[in-house]
């Protein structure tokens, strides 16, 4: 009987974690990508793209939960963006910024709280491009940015959290590409072919 009992309970006991198994479906979100419009010709024989070093990631740092690299969005931007077209020189990319940061809101208190859905988390999201050459016609350089904030709901799942971050990514990655586009041929015209 004592055995029963054990085989029994050890059943049981596989059957209920076999139960919790849960895995989160692959979310599959759009490519970010800017080939549908035409690059630059810069006058360099090759274009560097560099990271800034990486900071200790400030309190609620996201990046690396990011359903999309930020800062695989921005090489990807100067991979397509810019073509080196010239004999010499060197074009410097570098990724300033790259990050999305989640800041605690305050909550509705007391018996109103129970009955308010708020808005518990702020991402503020930040991505910063410059792009340097220098060479014996003298020094160049063009810069862009951009800041975006959304905030979230305290009942939001996953899905829709991810949706949001990919969202922020791709608004980021957008007006900085924006803003490029009246940058480039303002600063870096001496180098355009």
């Amino acid at each position: 009987m004592r055995v029963l009992r054990t085989v029994c309970a050890a059943a049981f006991v596989t059957l209920s974690l076999a139960g919790c198994d849960t895995t989160v479906p692959a979310r599959n979100f759009p490519e970010i990508s800017f080939a549908h419009k035409p690059a630059y010709n810069l006058d360099v024989a090759s274009i560097e793209v560099q990271k800034q070093p990486a900071a200790t990631p400030d309190k609620g740092s996201l990046v690396h939960e990011l359903p999309v690299s930020i800062t695989d969005v921005a090489e990807k931007w100067a991979r397509q963006r810019l073509k080196a077209v010239g004999q010499a020189g060197t074009a410097i990319v570098r990724i300033e910024k790259a990050s999305v940061v989640e800041e605690k809101l305050k909550k509705t208190g007391g018996i109103r709280g129970a009955f308010t859905t708020d808005q518990t988390e702020r991402y503020i999201g930040e991505l910063e491009i410059s792009i340097s050459i220098s060479d014996s016609r003298g020094e160049a350089m063009a810069r862009a940015g951009a800041t975006r904030t959304r905030s979230i709901a305290e009942d939001a799942t996953l899905a829709e959290r991810e949706k949001l971050w990919f969202e922020l990514v791709e608004r980021l990655a957008r007006e900085t590409d924006e803003q490029m586009d009246q940058q480039i041929p303002v600063h870096l015209v001496n180098y355009l072919r």
